[in-house]
């Protein structure tokens, strides 16, 4: 479970019991002691109600926004090049000598 529903969870448990204790003292209200307990109960749960909403806000899970990245534009095909361009010429051959073949021995 995310933290965020643990903490929200405990804001209405804490407002719901602010909610029982000013609805039992209201009837009850007369400058006593008694009164003075119930009124500062509330007091404190509602803070600590509104504290655990405020902090299940805020680490509730980010939403990740991603960029996506630029496409390279695409082209169109390039025309076929005409053959204008000479083509290379080759080069000659120079003949390499094999060891051995056509040499004579000198009769002595």
């Amino acid at each position: 479970m995310r933290a965020d529903f643990g903490l929200y969870v405990l804001a209405i448990i804490c407002f719901i019991i602010a909610g029982l204790v000013i609805l039992d003292a209201v009837p009850q209200y007369l400058p006593e002691p008694e009164t003075f307990e119930a009124t500062s109960m509330t007091v404190i749960f509602a803070a600590l109600g509104l504290i655990f909403a405020i902090l299940g806000f805020a680490l509730r899970p980010k939403a990740i926004i991603s960029i996506p990245e630029p496409s390279k534009p695409v082209l169109p095909p390039s025309p076929p090049q005409e053959a204008t361009a000479e083509p290379e010429k080759e080069k000659p051959r120079t003949k390499k000598r094999q060891k051995g073949t056509k040499r004579r021995r000198k009769k002595t």
